[in-house]
């Protein structure tokens, strides 16, 4: 009955359970490399939220000379 399982007729299968094992391993090293990713884009949107925050705290406090035009430093794109 080996001929049925089409596993171990395959030459250098390692078996079903040997497989499932490693397909289980593969996805809770890629469920930990989400989390992690997840983790660091949240981090890095929060720094740069700040930075924004500081950027236009310290661009609404420079004095301008009257008559002196107003510069977008993001020109418009924020």
């Amino acid at each position: 009955l080996a001929a049925a399982d089409p596993v171990s007729v395959l030459p250098g299968s390692l078996g079903r359970g040997s497989w499932c094992n490693e397909h289980d391993t593969i996805h809770k090293r890629l469920d930990i490399i989400e989390e992690k990713v997840i983790k660091t884009v949240e981090h890095l949107e929060s720094e740069v939220k700040s930075l924004l925050n500081i950027i236009s705290e310290t661009t609404s406090n420079i004095p301008s000379a009257p008559g002196t035009p107003l510069i977008d430093i993001f020109d418009g794109k924020y």
